[in-house]
């Protein structure tokens, strides 16, 4: 496969190559004794909290370690034939080491994308939970309800209606895996209002009972976010 590294990256990776080994230890350190967080955008923050580093080189970083990992798992290539034959060749392509010094660049950026790549419970985990969440046929995207009168009329519409019901119209937009929206629409009236409340107040339930037995089996429930 030929991969691909984008220019912004390039850029973070290029200032990453300038730390000193001290400080990329420590970079190391911080990412594995992260929790597992539900994105990247989480864990470059929980990482940032305890470096003395900008947080954009921080997130910058931690970025391409994520999207770094899901491609690796993508392709189902163990790590260090992944970046050694796929990643040095994309970086190198990219212009990312000085000519002078490429080796000893490349030498210490390799010992640390396998270290950091291997990091299962943290980088693993931010980079692929979005994916598992939102694996399905068909993901909620949004919902709204439309809520109307509809007045009874008589034989002779020209005569004041003395009855009407209250319409509610509920529209849910979903996307597909390639990322399109389609919207259903549903008619609803006041007692399927009611039905589903109770079924939505059923499922949270349910969720925070399910929270307490994977916390008794020491299991991380990730609370999901809009991004991932």
């Amino acid at each position: 496969m030929t991969l691909t590294v984008p220019p912004g990256q390039v850029e973070h990776i290029k200032k990453f190559l300038e730390l000193p080994d001290d400080k990329i230890k420590e970079f190391l350190d911080a990412l594995s004794k992260a929790g597992p967080q539900f994105n990247v955008a989480d864990l470059a923050s929980e990482v940032s909290d305890s470096l003395e580093l900008p947080p954009g080189l921080v997130g910058g970083i931690v970025g391409v370690l994520g999207s770094l990992y899901l491609t690796k798992n993508a392709e189902d290539i163990p790590t260090e034939p992944f970046i050694d034959q796929i990643v040095y060749a994309a970086l190198k392509r990219a212009g990312t080491f000085a000519e002078e010094k490429a080796d000893a660049q490349w030498e210490k950026l390799r010992k640390f994308l396998v270290a950091a790549l291997s990091l299962e419970k943290t980088v693993g985990t931010a980079a692929k939970a979005g994916h598992v969440l939102t694996q399905h046929e068909r993901v909620f995207s949004s919902a709204q309800i439309l809520t109307d009168v509809r007045s009874i009329f008589h034989q002779n519409v020209a005569e004041k209606p003395e009855a009407a019901l209250i319409i509610h119209m509920l529209r849910l937009t979903q996307r597909d895996r390639y990322g399109h929206m389609t919207d259903h629409y549903f008619a609803l009236d006041s007692n399927d209002i009611r039905k589903i409340r109770t079924t939505i107040d059923r499922a949270m339930k349910k969720e925070e009972t399910l929270k307490k037995l994977m916390k008794d089996s020491n299991v991380t429930v990730l609370d999901p976010k809009e991004t991932y």
